[in-house]
């Protein structure tokens, strides 16, 4: 039974245990025990010198086009082991495959900010570590925004704002997903609008 006392959940509110962060691509290798990984190392500004972060993009990302490529990183995903490498990060992309389109894109921001910009739309980081359950009740989509509305729902954006916007979506509530600072995440090609964003 839930607690009567309880306070309600604020807007956006899962959103505020994940942590996205800018990065760049640095090194692209093979993963030694499976052919459709990468191991990446990701520059997200940290002292400690770029992450290594394991992913599936093989396929529809050759070498050339990872290689420098500005992401969106979760920063705070608990770290996982894939075939005997550990990944401390999750890339974020837009994919429209189950609504019938044939697309992954990785998103990427409007603007060149520098690494480890923190891109959670005005709103505080709880500061927790996130894993794949908590990211699962977020929901992010990318769509073109047309005459100020992102699929029916009005959002408020810069004015040099992409043609597609990446945006979070609590019920009948949607904001752009930025750096509080005028820079948009978006994706770099055509994709299906709604198509989620994880």
């Amino acid at each position: 039974m839930a607690d009567a006392n309880a306070a309600p959940a604020e807007p956006f509110d899962d959103f505020r245990r994940i942590e996205l962060r800018l990065g760049t691509v640095v090194e692209v290798n093979d993963h030694p025990e499976a052919e459709r990984l990468y191991v990446l190392k990701v520059d997200l500004g940290e002292e400690e010198g770029p992450r290594t972060i394991v992913t599936n993009i093989k396929a529809d990302y050759p070498y050339d086009k990872m290689m420098g490529r500005r992401l969106l990183v979760v920063s705070n995903l608990k770290s996982a082991n894939f075939k005997g490498v550990k990944s401390f990060g999750m890339l974020m992309a837009a994919e429209d495959r189950e609504m019938g389109g044939d697309k992954l894109l990785l998103l990427e921001p409007s603007k060149d900010v520098p690494n480890g910009t923190l891109f959670m739309s005005g709103l505080e980081s709880k500061g927790l570590r996130c894993e794949m359950k908590h990211l699962e009740k977020v929901t992010m989509k990318v769509a073109k925004v047309v005459d100020g509305k992102f699929m029916g729902m009005d959002i408020e954006l810069p004015e040099d704002a992409p043609e597609r916007v990446i945006a979070l979506i609590d019920g009948d509530k949607a904001i752009a997903l930025t750096d509080g600072n005028g820079c948009v995440m978006t994706v770099d090609g055509e994709i299906m609008d709604g198509a989620p964003a994880l």
